[in-house]
C-alpha cells in the first residue's frame, strides 16, 4: 500500500520530518502521564489525518479536516497550550483543495471555533486569542486554503475554456467540412455535369454539324475555365484568412465590380487565434459578397477599429438596402453562425437607402495572441 500519492515525490515526508517531531516533544515535556498519554494519541491522529488528505476529496476531505482540527484542540486543552493550534500548518494547505465553496467555508468556520473554544477553555474568554500571537496563526491557517483553493479553481476554469475553445476549433472545422462539401456538389457538381452533357452533345455532332460541334467544344472549354475558378475559390475559402489581407483583397474585388471603397484600419491590428480570424474573414467576404449581388450599391465603407475590448469591423453601402427578410437568401444566417461559433455577433441595420453590417469580436487572453 502507498503511503502518498507517487507524484507528490519526496514532499509528504520532508514535512512529516519538519512538523511532527517538535509536536511529541512538546507532548513529552508535559507534566503528567496522562496528559503525554492524550498528546500521543492526538499527534497519531494528525498524522493519520495528513496522510489521508492526501488521497481524499469532497466531503471526506472535509471530514478529516475537522478531525485533524478537533485532535489539535484536545492536544491544546490537555496541554494547556494554545500554541497546538499552530500544528494546524501541517495539514491546512492540504484543504485547500476542497472542491466546493460551502465545504471549504464549513472548514474555515470549524478552524475558526477551534480557536475560540480554546481560548474559552484556557483564558476565559473566546476572543483572547486575537490579543496573543495566535491571532496570526489563525489568520495564516485560514489564508492558506482559502488561497489555495481560488488558485485550484481559477485553474480549472482556464482548463475548461481550453477544452470548449477546441470543442469550438474541432466544431468550426466539422462546419467548414460540411460548407465544402455543399460548395462542391453546387458549383463543381453541376459544371462538371455541364460538361458531360455537352461533350456527348458534341461526340453526336461531329459528323452531322461540324460547325455546331465546334461550337459545343468551345463552349466546354469556357465551362472547364469557369470550373478552374470555381476549384479555386473553393481551395482559397479553406486555407486561413488573414483579416488585413481580405480587407485588401476586398478593395480590389469591389472596384472591379464597378463600386467605390474606402477603407479605415485600424493603427495596430490584434493577432487573433487562427480559427478566430479565418470565422472572421469569412463572415465578413459574405457581407461583401451580399454588396456586389444584392445591394446595387455605389459606395461602400469599410470601417475597423478597436473599441474597449472589441474588435469593431463595419461594412456600409449606398444599395437598396435588406428587403428580404428571410436570412438564409442573402447569407445573414451563415454570417450569424460563424459568428456566433467564436463568440461574436453580427448587427445589422437596414433603411431606405443603404445598410449597414456590424461584426462585433470580444478581445481576450484567449483570442489575441499577441499585438503586431
Amino acid at each position: 500500500m502507498k503511503i502518498f500519492p507517487k507524484a507528490t515525490g519526496p514532499y509528504p515526508y520532508l514535512w512529516i520530518l519538519i512538523i511532527f517531531p517538535q509536536f511529541f516533544i512538546n507532548v513529552w515535556q508535559a507534566d503528567h502521564l496522562s496528559e503525554k498519554v492524550i498528546g500521543l494519541i492526538a499527534g497519531l491522529v494528525l498524522l493519520y489525518v495528513f496522510r489521508q488528505m492526501y488521497w481524499l476529496e469532497y466531503t471526506t476531505l472535509l471530514v478529516h479536516f475537522l478531525l485533524g482540527v478537533a485532535a489539535l484542540v484536545v492536544a491544546s486543552v490537555t496541554l494547556d497550550s494554545a500554541i497546538m493550534l499552530l500544528y494546524g500548518i501541517s495539514f491546512v494547505f492540504l484543504f485547500g483543495y476542497i472542491e466546493r465553496v460551502r465545504d471549504l467555508a464549513i472548514g474555515i468556520a470549524g478552524l475558526a471555533a477551534a480557536y475560540l473554544s480554546v481560548s474559552q477553555i484556557i483564558d476565559g474568554w473566546p476572543l483572547a486569542f486575537i490579543y496573543h500571537d495566535q491571532v496570526f496563526f489563525f489568520l495564516l491557517e485560514a489564508a492558506i486554503p482559502i488561497a489555495i483553493f481560488l488558485h485550484e479553481r481559477t485553474k480549472n476554469l482556464h482548463h475548461q475554456l481550453a477544452q470548449a475553445n477546441e470543442q469550438i476549433v474541432a466544431l468550426v472545422k466539422e462546419q467548414e467540412r460540411g460548407r465544402l462539401a455543399r460548395d462542391l456538389h453546387d458549383t463543381l457538381g453541376h459544371t462538371l455535369t455541364m460538361i458531360i452533357l455537352k461533350s456527348e452533345l458534341a461526340f453526336r455532332l461531329i459528323d452531322k454539324d461540324a460547325g455546331r460541334a465546334k461550337s459545343e467544344i468551345g463552349e466546354i472549354e469556357r465551362i472547364t475555365r469557369s470550373a478552374l475558378g470555381q476549384t479555386r475559390e473553393i481551395v482559397a475559402s479553406i486555407r486561413h484568412h488573414s483579416l488585413a489581407e481580405e480587407l485588401n483583397e476586398t478593395k480590389y474585388f469591389l472596384e472591379t465590380k464597378g463600386i467605390s471603397v474606402i477603407i479605415h484600419n485600424p493603427e495596430k491590428w490584434p493577432r487573433l487565434q487562427a480559427a478566430d480570424e479565418t470565422m472572421l474573414s469569412l463572415a465578413f467576404r459574405e457581407a461583401i459578397t451580399n454588396v456586389v449581388r444584392h445591394s446595387a450599391a455605389k459606395h461602400c465603407i469599410i470601417q475597423a477599429a478597436i473599441d474597449g475590448h472589441k474588435l469593431i469591423l463595419e461594412v456600409i453601402d449606398d444599395g437598396i438596402g435588406i428587403r428580404n427578410k428571410d436570412t438564409r437568401g442573402n447569407g445573414l444566417h451563415t454570417m450569424q453562425e460563424r459568428m456566433h461559433l467564436i463568440g461574436g455577433a453580427v448587427d445589422v441595420r437596414t433603411k431606405d437607402k443603404g445598410t449597414l453590417l456590424r461584426f462585433s469580436l470580444p478581445l481576450n487572453e484567449q483570442k489575441v495572441v499577441e499585438e503586431k
